[in-house]
């Protein structure tokens, strides 16, 4: 699986180089459709824990959607697709599965949204669009204010509160992989995510067993200059869930 991380990795930092020259019309069609998406398929967001998502609809669209994002504050208010046999198909691909740089939100082949920990992958747009404001939670303050982030599922919906934020380097074993909940390996990753914490302010502050059974989400991005290497991780931990 480090692999086929790694591939995803590379892919958003090389397209990370460009995006600052995307097509305006492909800005402008991408904001478009997810807006079109977000009257169709998802109830007002007043309050959060209690949005409805369709997916029904959304399914209608396209099946991979499997689970929806919401960061209050932000543009990030996107579908979460799951790809089949090849990891990389939403790099280049909107909902509609035609071609636009932006991509869209995604995680890997075969998530079902029950595992330890989540990645959920996204390129870093100069426009903001995608994953371009996770660069805003290096500053405590504005994570202060928007600390919690919204995972819908056709299952339950959960709250999650970014525990840690960081940056690191695209070889990072907290690539390594997504790990079944209360497992070592999961309780392993759980304590270095809160170890390399940097920019949140709130950590986890009881002994890591406590969260076994806690879900992890990591939102991955590129961050830095041209060619960058370095990989910006925000963590959300499921502090509240309700079932669908």
């Amino acid at each position: 699986m480090k692999k086929v991380i790694a591939s995803i990795l590379l892919v958003l930092a090389i397209f990370f180089i460009y995006n600052g020259f995307v097509e305006l019309r492909y800005i402008i069609s991408n904001k478009a459709k997810n807006q079109s998406l977000r009257e169709v398929a998802t109830s007002d967001v007043s309050d959060p824990f209690n949005r409805v998502i369709d997916f029904e609809k959304l399914k209608s669209i396209n099946e991979d959607i499997k689970a929806w994002i919401y960061i209050p504050g932000t543009s990030i208010d996107y579908p979460i697709l799951v790809p089949g046999d090849n990891n990389e198909e939403y790099l280049y691909k909107d909902i509609d599965k035609e071609y636009s740089p932006l991509g869209s939100l995604f995680s890997l082949s075969g998530t079902n949204f029950t595992k330890g920990n989540t990645f959920v992958f996204g390129h870093n747009m100069a426009s903001n669009q995608m994953f371009g404001e996770l660069k805003k939670y290096i500053n405590s303050d504005f994570l202060k204010e928007h600390r919690y982030f919204y995972i819908y599922t056709e299952r339950k919906i959960m709250k999650c509160d970014m525990f840690s934020v960081f940056i690191t380097n695209e070889n990072d074993n907290v690539f390594n992989g997504e790990y079944e909940l209360g497992t070592v390996e999961y309780l392993s990753l759980l304590e270095e995510l809160n170890r390399k914490n940097k920019y949140s302010k709130y950590g986890l502050d009881e002994p890591i067993i406590n969260y076994s059974s806690k879900q992890i989400f990591n939102l991955i991005t590129c961050y830095g200059s041209e060619g960058t290497t370095e990989r910006l991780v925000v963590n959300g931990i499921g502090i509240e869930e309700k079932i669908q």
